[in-house]
């Protein structure tokens, strides 16, 4: 928790500072090169990344270190292999594709680009490796590593006005590579001192077994690619220009951001392996338990953050960014809004995972087929607007087709009561702050403060009603028992200890 804050932090004040020093159209360009990562990713994926993700912690929980260690080596060289397949055929293909997206003189900063795409698949790889032997501290101790590195380039080139498209990805790149050498050291370390069998493989059932959950990952992947988020700045980029793209992915990272600080956000990698380590025998009591867990407590904070940026968007922007891209600023609630909408998606699609239920998954992406079309009518329509209704749409109809096949597992305990408190009460502060920000003549960074007070007070009542269920108080109640256990009990979200409480 103390590192995801501290990554948290530094990345906060990295993009404040890559913002605010960066020219609108290089920060257009670079959000657009970055758009290239789910490209590579999802194209050719094999699904490798959520074979790894599904199967490494299974194989380590039944003690076969040898088919763990052979999973981790096979995914990180078929990735590697497949990334620079793509990365070719990406800058073979350049003067044909770069024109429909304004990309034709940007060559170059493509070919530095393609080292940082490497990078990053190889550092998650490792990452996903270390979460599964639960080496948390490490694995989230290499984002720290990254953001804080990001942070140091980019104060150091702002200091000097040098932060161009260039020298930010070379920033970036060098951060990549720091974090990676740092994970890949502690894996190695790890298995030699604890003596892994680094030989072994998975017999052939497994490997088929493997073989299909891969295949149809590797289709759900590359459904994943039409509905990500990152998509629409390509669409933007071919109807409108460069700059708005910048604007767009400026307010889709801040939406991203609270994303980052959710519990799922927070403790993703700590929260799959113990789902998917759940025996089948205690499935259809635990896994509902989670999904509900899961569903109230990652919408605890971006009720409050909604709620603020409904009224102070502008203001926020104003203060924080020195007003860049402030003549958009509805975005950032619209943008919340979508993510918000969109926080349920790992719940659903690890009870899919959970039953082995790709096809689901893969079915789901036939919503892809929506999202494309509604780009190409809203985009040109309502432009930025457009783009947002579109994804928002796009990935509510995605979602709720998962949930529907796996409603059996996936059941929210209490969606009304959720509904009902989150409602009357954070519209009561938005309409209390709205009030209070037309009567009160003040400067906006006062007015940011007495809103961000009233947020956090509400905070705390609202961890108190019934959008919180007793079965996710009692969960809690069983992971926490020591020092955390009073400041959870003093926010609201556990009740004082009692005998013969529920426990994992």
């Amino acid at each position: 928790m103390l590192f995801r804050a501290l990554s948290q932090a530094s990345t906060i004040l990295g993009y404040i500072v890559l913002v605010r020093a960066m020219r609108k159209e290089d920060f257009g360009i670079y959000s657009l090169l970055y758009s290239f990562i789910p490209v590579v990713s999802t194209v050719v994926s094999l699904g490798l990344e959520q074979t790894l993700r599904r199967y490494q912690p299974e194989y380590l929980r039944t003690g076969n270190t040898g088919a763990a260690a052979w999973l981790v080596r096979f995914v990180a060289s078929a990735r590697f292999g497949a990334n620079v397949i793509i990365l070719g055929i990406l800058l073979l293909a350049w003067n044909h594709l770069a024109p429909l997206f304004q990309l034709t003189p940007y060559r170059g900063a493509f070919m530095l680009f393609c080292m940082l795409i490497l990078l990053h698949f190889q550092l998650q790889i490792v990452q996903m490796t270390l979460a599964a032997h639960m080496l948390h501290r490490y694995s989230v101790g290499a984002v720290v590593t990254l953001s804080v590195a990001k942070l140091i380039g980019y104060s150091l080139l702002a200091s000097f006005d040098a932060l161009t498209l260039e020298r930010a990805i070379l920033a970036d790149t060098a951060a990549y590579a720091i974090a990676f050498v740092f994970v890949r050291s502690v894996y190695l370390l790890h298995s030699r001192r604890n003596h892994l069998d680094d030989g072994g493989r998975p017999p052939p059932e497994d490997r088929r077994r493997l073989l299909r959950y891969g295949l149809y990952n590797n289709f759900n992947d590359a459904g994943t690619l039409l509905l990500d988020q990152k998509l629409d700045n390509f669409f933007i980029a071919a109807f409108i220009d460069p700059i708005s793209v910048g604007i767009y992915a400026f307010y889709s990272r801040l939406a991203d951001m609270i994303n980052n600080v959710t519990p799922l956000g927070l403790f993703d990698n700590v929260i799959q392996p113990m789902f998917f380590a759940t025996r089948p025998a205690e499935a259809d009591r635990r896994i509902p338990q989670y999904f509900t867990l899961l569903l109230n407590l990652n919408f605890v904070p971006y009720w409050p953050v909604l709620a603020f940026s409904l009224v102070y968007h502008a203001e926020l922007v104003h203060v924080i960014f020195g007003g860049k891209f402030v003549e958009e600023s509805w975005l950032l609630p619209i943008m919340i809004a979508v993510t918000m909408i969109n926080s349920i998606a790992t719940p659903v699609t690890l009870v899919a995972q959970y039953e082995e239920r790709p096809g689901v998954v893969l079915a789901s992406k036939i919503t892809a087929v929506y999202n494309i079309v509604a780009l190409l009518v809203l985009v040109p329509w309502g432009g930025l607007y457009g783009a947002a209704l579109a994804r928002g749409s796009a990935t509510l109809l995605k979602n709720c087709f998962i949930w529907w096949h796996v409603r059996h597992r996936a059941v929210w305990g209490n969606a009304l009561s959720f509904v009902l408190s989150g409602t009357v009460l954070w519209g009561g502060v938005v309409l209390l702050c709205t009030t209070l920000k037309s009567s009160l003549a003040a400067p906006p960074i006062v007015q940011l403060a007495l809103g961000a007070a009233i947020c956090a007070a509400t905070l705390l009542i609202y961890l108190r009603t019934p959008a919180i269920s007793r079965s996710d108080r009692d969960l809690l109640q069983s992971l926490f028992h020591g020092r955390e256990a009073r400041l959870l009990q003093w926010l609201g979200l556990l009740r004082p200890a009692t005998p013969g409480g529920a426990t994992l």
